[in-house]
């Protein structure tokens, strides 16, 4: 799933308490962006402006921090699968899991919001994914 998408499923629930926003928010949470990061390349992705209450010159360090650490973790994603810690198959996986998130934040983007329970089966889901996925 997209950045941009999870930013998009982020802001468009209403209650900060609600299931789907706690997936995303727990998916936002464990990766290695900060919120302010996520902005930017959100912001950057969806082409709109500069975030506010940020300086020009804070906004372009942040920039370039952001494709820093996403070239970092492409690198770290090519040397994982090369000394077999992540296999090709947990690749193909991602991307599914990728998919199948676009398709919930999309559903809960145009108002067809999931129930609270699928989306915690979901959540359980990717996270059993991800720890089965780790070969170290």
């Amino acid at each position: 799933m997209s950045v941009a998408a999870i930013h998009i499923c982020i802001a468009s629930v209403g209650h900060s308490n609600s299931k789907s926003n706690s997936f995303f928010v727990e998916l936002q949470r464990k990766s290695s962006f900060t919120d302010r990061q996520l902005s930017i390349i959100y912001n950057r992705m969806a082409k709109h402006s500069s975030l506010e209450n940020i300086s020009a010159g804070a906004y372009y360090r942040q920039l370039k921090q952001c494709r820093t650490k996403i070239k970092s973790l492409l690198y770290s994603i090519l040397l994982l699968r090369l000394c077999g810690a992540l296999d090709g198959e947990s690749i193909i996986t991602l991307n599914k899991i990728a998919l199948q998130l676009d398709v919930m934040s999309q559903a809960l983007g145009s108002g067809d919001v999931t129930t609270g329970q699928s989306v915690e089966d979901v959540s359980i889901v990717v996270n059993k994914l991800i720890d089965s996925m780790c070969k170290v």
